[in-house]
């Protein structure tokens, strides 16, 4: 079988037909969410790595446009990655995320699906589709950069603005209003897909 894998490649880039790339945490992967702070916090920001996830990206050289993607991230395996936070906010920071934003006791998934794919240049997609937080989906657009990789793997790298309010929340405020959290949230990653063998 590892004989039979470049020869899959070779034949797939000749043919131009799509295959299925599986992507899952690695060294060279990251998926993380940026929350930002207002007020007397203003210009600070709370990240949050994401350890668990998995997704496949159906994609054809010659009609990028029909690609499709299916990701699901596991809510549970966000870890606060902030150093500019007490040890006792930083818990309190963490069990917010966990509980109150994803309430991931009853939604232990964060899930997104593809529903168009539009190629914006050399190597750039605009990806449209929607994404599932709290049982709730609402349509978001990704900017994504795709690369070759030396093994034929494909990288995957990308931004989305995501809303609290889309998802029913409230950002959240302390010291009586003096410190805010702004609506809008950055989902930022670099994801590698390899392709499965036999991938249709």
């Amino acid at each position: 079988m590892r004989r039979t894998a470049p020869l899959l490649l070779f034949a797939l880039a000749l043919s131009g037909a799509a295959a299925d790339y599986e992507i899952r945490p690695s060294p060279d992967s990251r998926f993380a969410l940026e929350v930002y702070k207002t007020g007397l916090l203003s210009g600070k920001k709370h990240l949050f790595i994401f350890e668990t996830y998995q997704g496949v990206v159906h994609f054809g050289r010659e009609s990028p446009e029909r690609s499709r993607i299916e990701f699901n991230v596991e809510g549970a395996s966000a870890v606060c990655k902030d150093t500019w936070v007490s040890s006792k906010d930083f818990k309190k920071i963490q069990s917010a995320a966990l509980n109150d934003m994803m309430d991931v006791q009853k939604h232990p998934r964060l899930h997104f699906s593809s529903t168009r794919v539009v190629p914006a240049g050399s190597s750039q997609f605009d990806v449209e589709g929607l994404l599932t937080i709290r049982g709730i989906a609402k349509p978001v657009s990704v900017n994504v950069t795709m690369a070759e990789r030396p093994d034929g793997a494909l990288s995957f790298a990308g931004k989305a603005v995501v809303k609290l309010k889309d998802y029913g929340l409230k950002p959240p405020s302390a010291a009586l209003g003096t410190i805010g959290t702004k609506n809008e949230m950055l989902v930022d990653f670099a994801l590698i897909g390899k392709l499965r063998n036999g991938g249709k």
